[in-house]
């Protein structure tokens, strides 16, 4: 489908306010996992010591991007969740092991006994 004809070819034009913020936003989230979730938490710190009335981040200033600290503080957020959601399915399937294991464990013993 040619989508030219129907008015969506035109590039020239501005993009809507929402599109572009949204363009925006996910350029600054992909910035930020590319620095990574420890050094931003470190620079965001050392920002909040340092000058905690600025309202832009510059910890990813040599990307050339500069989010809001609301942004960052948003993104540690939902970073810090995705990642104790990962360790703890980590860590619940150790422990069913584990437990399994000690079941086995004791089930052979009194057979044996």
């Amino acid at each position: 489908m040619n989508i030219a004809g129907h008015g969506y070819g035109d590039l020239g034009d501005p993009l809507p306010a929402i599109v572009e913020r949204a363009r925006l936003d996910k350029d600054w989230q992909d910035a930020l996992a590319r620095f990574g979730y420890h050094r931003v938490k470190q620079a965001y710190a050392r920002q909040m010591r340092k000058s905690p009335k600025d309202e832009i981040f510059y910890g990813v200033e040599h990307l050339r991007y500069w989010p809001t600290m609301e942004f960052v503080r948003a993104w540690l957020k939902s970073e810090k969740k995705r990642m104790v959601s990962k360790v703890r399915w980590t860590f619940m399937a150790a422990m069913l092991a584990t437990i399994a294991g000690a079941l086995t464990f004791t089930a052979a013993l009194s057979v044996f006994r």
